[in-house]
């Protein structure tokens, strides 16, 4: 995966915006990691600074929203904000299987997805949350006390009634960095009937699980295309079918999970190499050797 890069300077603008107690040894790691390969790093945790700081950077890679404003002319790769129904359509859009979803303007069309589906319960994911903590799930005799922004939040089928378990591939530069799994009951074990607000998903006992082959290959093709658009590290939550098969549920564009930083070494090794590579595009002609 790492590429070879002599007699060039490259200088990368390293930003961390995440939760400083739990990422910086991993950005600080990392930062260091990338010097000894002979690129020129400012490490940035968090964006309180000047943001006159990237004018003198060939490149700008954040796990955060940073706005192309502050840095006219500088490539930036960076997590976006981005709706349910725009990051759904990106998975289909390259191949990636996703969960069965709809937009539904009335609460007559909601009623109708229980007919459709075949299925006593129904799930509204709300636009620009995570963790699970705006999720409804809900019966259909509790539809008349729904509200929901009709162009933004989707609704969505119940994947697997029989198990709750959350899978997550974290990709970034057209690399699967790491694959784990996170246990969760069913959401029948937690819910009956009315509503049910919020609904905890990868927070359990997790693990390393190996992607299969051709998920894995759509999942890397996904990634380079995300990156020629300008998105950094992101992840993909997936869920598994009754007949076994894994379809995605969701598209994390912005500050993923850093449990494993403590755990798994290996992923510095890997993040490494992809950030590396993806530098090595944006050599600055100004500053060969």
């Amino acid at each position: 995966m790492t590429s070879n890069v002599s007699g060039v300077r490259i200088r990368l603008a390293l930003v961390n915006g995440l939760r400083l107690e739990t990422s910086a040894d991993l950005y600080e790691d990392i930062a260091g990691r990338l010097r000894a390969r002979g690129i020129e790093v400012k490490l940035i945790q968090g964006l309180d600074g000047p943001a006159s700081v990237f004018r003198d950077y060939d490149l700008v890679i954040s796990n955060m929203d940073v706005s192309a404003a502050i840095a006219p002319g500088i490539p930036v790769y960076a997590g976006r904000a981005m709706s349910r129904p725009t990051s759904l359509r990106l998975l289909e859009m390259f191949g990636v299987p996703t969960m069965e979803w709809a937009l539904a303007p009335t609460r007559r069309e909601v009623r109708a997805l229980f007919d459709a589906w075949n299925t006593e319960r129904v799930l509204l994911k709300p636009s620009f949350t995570f963790g699970g903590k705006g999720v409804r799930v809900f019966t259909r005799g509790a539809v008349w006390r729904l509200r929901w922004r009709r162009e933004l939040d989707v609704f969505c089928r119940e994947v697997n009634p029989d198990e709750g378990d959350v899978y997550k591939a974290e990709l970034f530069n057209g690399h699967v960095l790491i694959s784990w799994k996170s246990a969760a009951p069913p959401i029948r074990a937690q819910f009956r009937r009315g509503i049910y607000r919020g609904l905890r998903g990868a927070y359990g006992a997790r693990g390393l699980w190996d992607l299969p082959a051709g998920l894995a290959a759509k999942l890397e093709t996904f990634s380079r295309g995300l990156a020629a658009e300008g998105l950094g590290h992101v992840s993909v939550d997936l869920m598994r079918r009754p007949d076994d098969n894994l379809i995605a549920i969701e598209l994390n564009p912005r500050g993923v999970a850093t449990w494993w930083t403590r755990q798994f070494p290996d992923f510095r090794d890997r993040y490494t190499d992809a950030l590396y590579e993806l530098a090595a595009r944006h050599r600055s002609p100004l500053q060969d050797f």
